[in-house]
């Protein structure tokens, strides 16, 4: 009788664990995650070198409906941006990018500009672009003016390898910008160096919108 006990109680177990896995996740949703870190660990966990590209068109485009931007020069390099306007105060911009192999694997990713993986490529180390003798520093700025009650501009410098502002593949940035997506509290600044600019808060490419924030917005005062 123990053992009918036993194996009747092994299967339950067993039945419940089929019905808890085959329950649907929640599609992502950019805004459930709100800082820099968040977003991080999220694809950090999720997209390992190795992932299908397919799977973060899902995670990314599918659910969560960022822009997908090929880049111009680069096969196999990509981009999903996602735009939100936190009570016109400031315009948050993720960007989610990806270095692919071939069979569409995945090397490296990167948030805001910033690679993930220890095994994929890295970042260009501005002081080597600036070695060149042909280097030019620009100071630039990204306009915003949706955010019409606060920062209507991100400014950032460009650090330019040939001195050609035409040839983009030999250029770095650094900035600066919030660490949380949220009005009430913008968190910490963070400081962005040796960012490729199409990868960053910065780059000129539109989002297909730009989306309200979904949250209360602060008194004004």
């Amino acid at each position: 009788m123990p053992s009918i006990t036993r194996h009747l109680a092994a299967l339950a177990l067993s039945m419940l664990a089929v019905q808890a896995s085959a329950q649907p996740t929640a599609p992502f949703r950019f805004e459930s995650l709100a800082t820099l870190d968040e977003m991080q660990a999220f694809v950090r966990t999720h997209f390992p070198p190795g992932a299908a590209k397919d799977d973060l068109h899902r995670t990314f485009v599918t659910e969560g409906s960022g822009s997908l931007r090929l880049h111009p020069r680069q096969p196999h390099v990509e981009k999903y941006l996602y735009d939100i306007n936190l009570c016109r105060l400031y315009v948050w911009r993720w960007n989610i990018s990806a270095d692919y192999d071939e069979r569409g694997r995945l090397l490296q990713a990167y948030v805001n500009g910033e690679p993930l993986h220890a095994s994929g490529p890295q970042k260009r180390q501005g002081g080597t672009l600036a070695d060149s003798g042909k280097a030019k520093i620009l100071k630039l700025s990204r306009p915003r003016p949706e955010a019409s009650m606060g920062e209507k501009a991100l400014v950032y410098l460009l650090l330019d390898g040939d001195g050609d502002p035409a040839t983009t593949d030999d250029q770095v940035l650094a900035g600066g910008g919030p660490s949380r997506a949220d009005p009430a509290n913008f968190g910490k600044m963070i400081a962005y160096t040796d960012v490729d600019p199409w990868r960053s808060i910065f780059d000129g490419d539109p989002a297909d919108r730009i989306v309200d924030y979904a949250g209360s917005c602060p008194a004004s005062k």
